[in-house]
């Protein structure tokens, strides 16, 4: 076997090890998740929406578009007279999501108000639209929304404020309203926005111009006026965490969009009596968080003062809350008989009558009190001076447990402490159980590199606080193992200091076939370390493990790394750079073929000796870009946010370049081989007769030819993009089986058109839809067009290679000797600019494809070069 041999099947070796870890990973990304521990929401009657009618004028111009009230039982009549008594809501839908999913809210709102404080659930209908991958539609959209909250408000006898609950792009589409002109929407109208799962920061694909440009009018807004124009606005951002494989967690921040003072952004598995991560679809049904958002709504409405700090201050309560001393009542205790005195480091109590226990805060030796409690009373004492802070404490899982905590900094009191001296716990009935931690040592560090395995043990320890100061980069996870020789599994929670992400291993749910009881023993999550935001760098705090233990027992915790967990990481936060490099592994290969017609395109992906270096130069500039330009939107979005590492180019690279090997072979070995062995007599016979009948085939070549500029005129962008595509694969059929000199040339020229049809093809699927409700008509004048522009220039530059061959121009013999000489580093420079300016524009690819086009046209299809 030779040299050559041996490296050939390394290589496809390579690919195939390559191919197989990125189907793992995209596999691990999909479906490896926690379980959905989201409770059902049921309807309590037959679910009704009644369609409301808006002005004449605007049902014209959005005849896509509905606004629908909710309703179940005796209200429906009320409805259906467009007769409003209650506090109006709308939710506002996502990407190709329903206007039924107002149901869950809807429904349990409806159960849990009152005939004086009721909740009116109103939804937009969208037709079901692909707003988050195509820009086009989101202008009309948030103009369809300005007009329905004019709607909405004018049902109501008495001036009202309108609550706006947006899912996934509806969450913008609601921030969105704001950019609108003041005889279409007042902002005053509105004070409350509830976002759930709606990416904030960037699109989750930056699929065309009109959704980065909405973004950027959108957020720019948001950050000059947050204190000005919208200092009457309280914002809730939810995001679902690690079972959303469609929005990640770190597009919901609102960072640098709000501050804290008006505005909470949470992952649901941080919420308080939610604790369960959420997929993309159940964040609207999940049981536990609708109750959350119903119980907040419904007290907001109730609060007399329904200014900012008012809403915000529920808000914080429900979704992120914190000890707040000076909300203690002073009080006055009788005590029969003298407390117990705790001074242990750690104590469990069960109460069997009722009791009283004191708690040192002055002098004491420890650094932190931890208390967890139910049933439990608990004060600050000071002599004859007791102050009631039972109100204070924080729910900690498991659900349905009643279950609190409150902790003490003991050695860094806050001012409003200092003043008592000891802690009153008093046990209320035989269910009450404390659990109390008197802490010494604060924490013990843990370090942990990225494939890197620890076994800790503890042996009758109450508390133990790890902290993971190398836990720092986004692919990083680890799996989390607690075992002992009891079955009672303590609680554990995961904290990230940055982000409000709090996990926790304990859940209770309620028994599937008896909805009144919960089942008997708590679940146990398998608890994973791992980020969802990247860590800030002005942050000197790390993610830490608390371990709540029983002290009179032994422990051992195994920290494995997962590496199926670490792939999956690394495709949901890098797979959308893959287009770019797609398109960079392209445009090398072309300048392969340009100084070897006779090499495949596979063939070319073995040209290992052109393609490393190229990769490594990539890699290198990425550095040198994000060191010199750090202003730059290229550098903002991938290192400034906390994505960027040094292998990251190189390793992306090279998945791109797996991948086209493995479709190169299949199109070129497979497929293009096959057909044309198959039809190679009838295609001879064909040109044979073609060749008799000049004026015949110039008409047939000229119907062809115009099929996609009428597909684009007369369509939309994107079915000229794919008729386009059609028409390339017609031409690869027919020219490599009459004359297989451009054959291969022409096979990746066909895969730049692939390229070009995936990135538009969401145009495609919403004009068919849109042709159901608005008739035949081009897209372009039923809303924007993002892919007009790009399948016309796209377009004119294949008809290039037509119309070369009928000319004879010397500027373009110039301009292919200059292409000739300088062929690599005009392609070099190329695949270099659409790492820099498309790597988070995806959609300016089809700019640098189309001077691909040109390319080919001037070099290949001029007269020198006919076949």
């Amino acid at each position: 076997m030779s040299f050559r041999t041996i490296i050939l099947i390394l290589q496809n070796l390579f690919f195939c090890i390559t191919i197989v870890l990125f189907l793992v990973g995209l596999y691990g990304y999909i479906y490896r998740h926690e379980s959905n521990y989201c409770e059902m929401t049921y309807m309590f009657e037959n679910p009704t929406y009644h369609r409301i009618s808006l002005p004449i004028d605007v049902e014209n111009r959005y005849r896509r578009y509905r606004l629908y009230s909710y309703c179940e039982g005796i209200r429906c009549e009320a409805h259906r007279q467009n007769q409003f008594t209650g506090f109006p809501v709308l939710f506002i839908v996502g990407n190709a999501d329903s206007y039924r999913q107002v149901r869950s809210l809807g429904s349990v709102a409806y159960r849990m108000g009152d005939k004086q404080k009721q909740l009116d659930f109103f939804s937009i209908d969208f037709n079901e639209e692909l707003s988050a991958l195509f820009g086009g539609v989101l202008e009309q959209q948030t103009e369809f929304v300005a007009y329905s909250i004019q709607t909405i408000l004018s049902l109501y006898k008495v001036n009202r404020t309108i609550i706006l609950v947006g899912n996934s792009i509806g969450g913008l589409l609601s921030r969105a309203v704001f950019l609108q002109p003041s005889n279409r929407f007042n902002p005053n109208t509105v004070r409350l926005i509830i976002t759930q799962a709606t990416p904030h920061q960037a699109p989750v694909i930056h699929s065309d111009s009109y959704v980065i440009d909405f973004y950027s009018r959108v957020n720019e807004y948001w950050k000059n006026e947050w204190n000005n124009s919208l200092k009457h606005l309280v914002l809730l951002s939810l995001a679902g965490g690690d079972r959303d494989h469609l929005v990640r967690s770190d597009l919901c921040s609102l960072n640098g969009l709000t501050d804290e003072s008006r505005s909470i952004d949470v992952l649901t598995s941080a919420v308080p009596h939610v604790w369960t991560s959420t997929d993309h679809r159940c964040i609207v049904w999940c049981r536990q968080l609708v109750l959350t958002t119903t119980r907040a709504l419904l007290e907001i409405i109730q609060e007399k003062k329904q200014n900012p700090q008012a809403i915000m201050q529920i808000l914080k309560r429900y979704f992120s809350p914190s000890v707040d001393f000076n909300h203690g009542l002073n009080t006055t205790l009788n005590l029969t008989k003298e407390p117990t005195i705790i001074t242990e480091s750690s104590v469990s109590i069960r109460s069997k009558e009722q009791n009283d226990y004191l708690i040192p805060l002055k002098d004491s030796k420890f650094h932190r009190i931890i208390i967890h409690l139910t049933h439990t009373q608990i004060y600050l004492k000071n002599h004859d001076i007791m102050t009631d802070i039972t109100n204070t404490l924080i729910p900690i899982p498991p659900t349905y447990s009643n279950r609190k905590m409150i902790q003490f900094d003991v050695k860094n009191l806050d001012d409003n402490l200092k003043q008592y001296d000891s802690i009153l716990i008093r046990l209320e009935n035989q269910k009450a159980q404390v659990d109390i931690y008197q802490i010494e040592n604060n924490e013990q560090i843990v370090e942990l590199s990225t494939f890197d395995s620890q076994t800790l043990s503890f042996n009758k320890t109450g508390y133990v606080k790890l902290v993971f100061p190398t836990l720092i980069h986004l692919w990083q996870v680890y799996n989390v193992y607690l075992s002992s020789n009891n079955q009672q599994m303590p609680l554990i929670h995961f904290h990230v200091p940055w982000s409000n992400e709090d996990l926790y291993n304990l859940i209770t749910l309620r028994n599937p076939s008896s909805p009144s009881t919960i089942l008997p023993k708590s679940l146990h999550r398998q608890m994973r370390l791992k980020l969802h935001r990247p860590s800030p760098s002005t942050i000197d705090e790390y993610p830490s493990l608390e371990l709540f233990l029983d002290s009179k027992l032994s422990y051992n915790l195994q920290i494995t790394y997962s590496f199926l967990d670490i792939l999956s990481q690394l495709i949901r936060y890098y797979i959308y750079l893959l287009p770019t490099f797609l398109f960079t592994v392209l445009c090398i290969s072309y300048s392969l073929q340009v100084n070897d017609i006779r090499l495949r395109t596979y063939q070319t992906m073995l040209a290992w000796q052109i393609h490393i270096p190229i990769a490594i130069l990539i890699t290198i500039l990425y550095k040198i870009i994000i060191h010199l330009f750090p202003s730059l939107n290229f550098v903002v979005n991938i290192h400034s946010n906390g994505y960027y590492f040094f292998f990251l180019p190189l390793i992306i690279y090279f998945l791109a370049l797996s991948l086209w090997a493995l479709i190169s072979f299949i199109i070129d070995y497979l497929i293009f081989d096959f057909i044309r062995i198959l039809l190679y007599p009838i295609l001879i016979r064909a040109n044979n007769e073609l060749n008799l009948q000049l004026g015949y085939t110039r008409l047939i070549q000229l119907v062809f030819l115009l099929m996609p500029l009428f597909s684009t005129i007369m369509f939309s962008g994107s079915q000229g993009h794919v008729t386009l595509f059609m028409i390339a694969v017609l031409h690869i059929i027919w020219r490599g089986t009459i004359n297989g000199r451009l054959r291969e040339i022409l096979t990746t020229i066909l895969l730049f058109h692939g390229l070009l049809v995936f990135l538009n093809l969401t145009g495609f699927i919403i004009h068919i839809r849109s042709l159901i409700i608005q008739g035949l008509y081009p897209l372009y004048m039923m809303m924007s067009d993002p892919s007009f522009l790009s399948a016309i220039c796209c377009i004119l530059t294949f008809y290039l290679r037509f119309i070369f061959p009928q000319l004879q121009i010397q500027s373009i013999q110039t301009i292919k000797l200059n292409f000739l000489k300088y062929n690599r580093s005009i392609l070099i420079l190329l695949a270099i600019i659409s790492q820099v300016f498309c790597s988070y524009s995806m959609h300016h690819l089809w700019i640098l494809t189309s001077f691909i086009f040109i390319h080919v046209a001037v070099i290949f299809f001029n007269p020198s070069h006919r076949d």
